[in-house]
């Protein structure tokens, strides 16, 4: 596995956040992919929050969305 990789649930909710932003998204999919349709300026200051975890650029890059019993 590479460890570069981030596996999460994909039907968790997440919140994607950007300047003085807030997006319910009801999947972690949905959130990337609105992250993904950012201006560039936008997406390097973006969050994704996913229960307790918040995920940078570098992390939402590594994101893999698989249920956590299939990413071992």
């Amino acid at each position: 596995m590479n460890d570069d990789l981030i596996y999460v649930e994909p039907r968790q909710e997440a919140v994607l956040r950007y300047d003085d932003v807030s997006v319910s998204c009801s999947t972690v999919p949905e959130a990337w992919l609105t992250w993904a349709q950012l201006e560039l300026d936008q997406k390097t200051r973006a969050t994704i929050e996913v229960g307790d975890e918040t995920y940078d650029i570098w992390a939402i890059r590594g994101l893999r969305f698989s249920p956590i019993s299939e990413a071992a």
